[in-house]
């Protein structure tokens, strides 16, 4: 339920511009999440949401991976904690340090959104689903190639 509901907010504030907790809260009621401000307060930190000015003042969320060194130091974290990857038949397994499955797919999901049907986190291991075995081989390759 938490990575759905990251992933609706990162497709929210990339379609829209949010510029409140209760404007995004109330757009995720809308789909059918009933979320507190707790929750979209330890979101927003976890998805590392950052507020960009807008041209015509006031400003908006934003995923702060649209920064490049964000993003490098991000990637730079997250590869250190992949152990394999591997793939069978539409499947693909990445393996992690115990701990940070949920931080890989994080930035798997982020940066990969569209290539696959879905992911799982557990605590070391990541569980991608795609569309079949040739699917599941390119992410594989894709993937070893980011984090080795």
């Amino acid at each position: 339920m938490k990575y759905r509901r990251q992933g609706q907010i990162l497709k929210i504030i990339h379609e829209q511009n949010i510029k409140t907790h209760e404007q995004l809260i109330s757009e995720l009621n809308k789909i059918g999440f009933n979320v507190t401000q707790a929750t979209i307060s330890r979101d927003i930190k976890e998805l590392g949401l950052i507020k960009i000015p807008l041209p015509g003042g006031g400003s908006v969320y934003s995923s702060s991976k649209d920064i490049p060194e964000e993003l490098d130091r991000r990637i730079n974290m997250i590869t250190d904690t992949v152990r394999s990857v591997e793939y069978a038949m539409n499947n693909v397994v990445v393996k992690t340090y115990p701990g940070m499955a949920s931080a890989v797919a994080a930035s798997v999901d982020s940066s990969m959104h569209g290539d696959f049907l879905g992911s799982i986190a557990g605590d070391d291991t990541l569980l991608i689903i795609t569309t079949g075995e040739e699917k599941s081989a390119q992410i594989a390759e894709k993937l070893r190639k980011m984090f080795h």
